[in-house]
Parts: C-alpha cells; sequence; structure tokens
C-alpha cells in the first residue's frame, strides 16, 4: 500500500490540529480564565507556552529526530516575525485560507533541490485565549479577531521524492 502525498499533509495535519486544540481549549484556556490575561498568567505564573510557541516547539523536536516531513505555523498577521510566510507558496496558500476558511490548499514547490507538496490549513482562533492575545498586541497588523476567525494557517510539508 502506499500514501498520497495529500493523504499523508492531511493525516499529519489532523494529527497537529488536534493536538493544537486540546492544548488550546483544555489547557490555555483555563489557566486564563483563572489568571485573566492570557500573556502573563499563560506563559509567567503557570509557565506554560502559548499554544504558536508549543506547536512552533514541537515542529523542531520532530526536526532534531529526523523527520522527512515539516510543518510550521504561518500568518498574515504574525506577532512573531518567524511565524510571517516565507515562500511564495506560502503567502499564496495564506491568502488562499483566509478567503475560503471551509477550504484547504495545496501545491507543489522545490526547496534547497528538493519537492514538496505544500499543504496550507486554515488556522482558526478556537479559543478567547488566542483572540485576547492577538488583538491586544501590537505588531500583528490586524487587532479586531473573533473566536472563529481564520488567523493564519498551519503550513505542511511533504516530500515528493525520497
Amino acid at each position: 500500500m502506499t500514501f498520497k502525498p495529500q493523504e499523508m499533509a492531511d493525516a499529519l495535519h489532523a494529527v497537529i490540529a488536534a493536538d493544537r486544540r486540546i492544548y488550546s481549549i483544555q489547557i490555555t484556556e483555563p489557566s486564563t480564565r483563572e489568571g485573566g490575561d492570557a500573556t502573563a498568567s499563560v506563559s509567567a505564573a503557570h509557565e506554560l507556552p502559548l499554544p504558536s510557541k508549543m506547536l512552533r516547539l514541537a515542529s523542531e523536536e520532530v526536526q532534531k529526530n529526523g523527520a522527512e516531513f515539516h510543518y510550521v505555523l504561518r500568518s498574515l498577521w504574525p506577532l512573531d516575525p518567524r511565524h510571517a510566510a516565507e515562500t511564495a507558496t506560502e503567502n499564496a496558500g495564506l491568502e488562499f485560507v483566509v478567503s475560503r476558511p471551509e477550504t484547504n490548499y495545496y501545491c507543489e514547490e522545490s526547496l534547497g533541490g528538493r519537492r514538496y507538496l505544500t499543504a496550507v490549513y486554515p488556522d482558526v482562533a478556537i479559543s478567547s485565549t488566542c483572540v485576547d492575545c492577538h488583538n491586544r498586541r501590537s505588531g500583528s497588523g490586524r487587532h479586531k479577531f473573533k473566536q472563529g476567525d481564520v488567523m493564519g494557517g498551519i503550513v505542511v510539508r511533504v516530500p515528493l521524492e525520497f
């Protein structure tokens, strides 16, 4: 049995999105309700990383272990410059999922001499913690998010050749 690259990207995204959702709702959201301020309460008082940092840390750990695939959080309005689009494909994918939140974006691209299927999935604000943090912090370029809005995208890359 062989997997199609899009099926692999979709399966990886399902795991990443589930982890992100559970972390945001079960860990981050209750912590901010107890302490009030999302950034101060979650990061300082409870020493928990915010959901975006948790995704980045997990991605970096996967890469340390030699994974062939890659995933990253990106946004057209990043609070952290590391979350800005780095390729034309990422930018096109972000614009696509922001304008079509029920649809994923798929494209092939070459990076470092290797071909990838690049998939961009809408990253929806699932908790008030995400919305409050983005709306309060300067530098994002957008400050009127509400729960359910697409705040960016989860980019998953699967190699097309090994």
